[in-house]
Formats: C-alpha cells, sequence, structure tokens
C-alpha cells in the first residue's frame, strides 16, 4: 500500500505547494480535522503526493478564512473499482488574512459545486492575492490558476 506523507515545505521558509478545493457544508473542514480525515477524493497520485492543504467550499460564504493541513494521503478502493485518495488531516489553520472570493463572473464554472468536484492551486499564489479570482485567467493577474477539474460555482467555506 502506498502512502504519501504531505511534505508541506521543501525548504526552511518555503511557501507549502498545493491547496486542494472541494465542496461540502459550512462545518465540514472543522468536523474533518477534529476526527482526523476527510473523505476519499478522485485524485492521480501525483496530484495527490502535492497537496499540502484542503479548503472546503460551501453555498453563501464570501471568503476562505481558514485552511486544513494534510497529513497524509492513503489510496482507498472504493466498491465501484476507482481508487481514491483518503486525506488525513491535522489542525485547522486559519489565514493571518481572508482571502474574498472576488468576481462571481469569473468564477462561475470553476469552483467546486458537488463533493466530487476538485481543484487545485498554490497555496503560495492564493495567499499573495487580493481575491480567489484575480488568479483566473481573463483576470488580468500574473499568475493565473490552472484548472484541474470541471467545477461550477460556487464560494469558500468559513471555518467557524
Amino acid at each position: 500500500m502506498t502512502v504519501i506523507r504531505s511534505n508541506s515545505t521543501s525548504a526552511p521558509g518555503a511557501l507549502p505547494r498545493n491547496l486542494l478545493l472541494t465542496h461540502h457544508h459550512r462545518a465540514a473542514m472543522q468536523n474533518a480535522c477534529e476526527r482526523g480525515f476527510w473523505m476519499p477524493l478522485a485524485l492521480s497520485a501525483v496530484q495527490a503526493a502535492d497537496l499540502s492543504y484542503l479548503v472546503s467550499l460551501s453555498s453563501g460564504c464570501e471568503t476562505i478564512t481558514a485552511i486544513a493541513e494534510i497529513t497524509s494521503l492513503e489510496p482507498w478502493r472504493e466498491a465501484d473499482g476507482i481508487e481514491r485518495w483518503l486525506p488525513f488531516l491535522g489542525a485547522l489553520v486559519p489565514l493571518l488574512r481572508p482571502v474574498p472570493l472576488g468576481d462571481r463572473q469569473l468564477l462561475a464554472g470553476w469552483l467546486p459545486r458537488t463533493r466530487e468536484q476538485l481543484q487545485l492551486l498554490s497555496l503560495g499564489e492564493l495567499l499573495q492575492a487580493s481575491r480567489l479570482s484575480d488568479l483566473l485567467p481573463g483576470s488580468g493577474a500574473c499568475c493565473p490558476l490552472r484548472p484541474v477539474a470541471a467545477a461550477a460555482d460556487g464560494c469558500a467555506d468559513r471555518a467557524a
């Protein structure tokens, strides 16, 4: 069995690599950090190996206020035969500066609306952005996000 341990920094002071965006109800990240794991996700081994943090999206939220640390990922085979990855979580980390989602028109069709929809982005780029939509193609940003999976409009979960 392959277990991927998150290596959130490659050198002292380096920013973590990737943040996984997914969709769930408002308290999902808090609950998952308390029990120590998220739900199995359809990721490739390459995508799973490069994840450091997770944020859950839910309807009605306006900002990303906290992220969940991914401590490791393990393969998980569902009854359908598809191998997924089960993220084990550490602490819920509040952001020093909440990141607003921004322009809903730019985000339409990109943010996940269901648990099965995912997006990956550089945490460093997100933390440097004024708002999430500034990172999307067409926003004029210098570091546009690269969509990984088909997703639809939604918004970020406020960690309670």
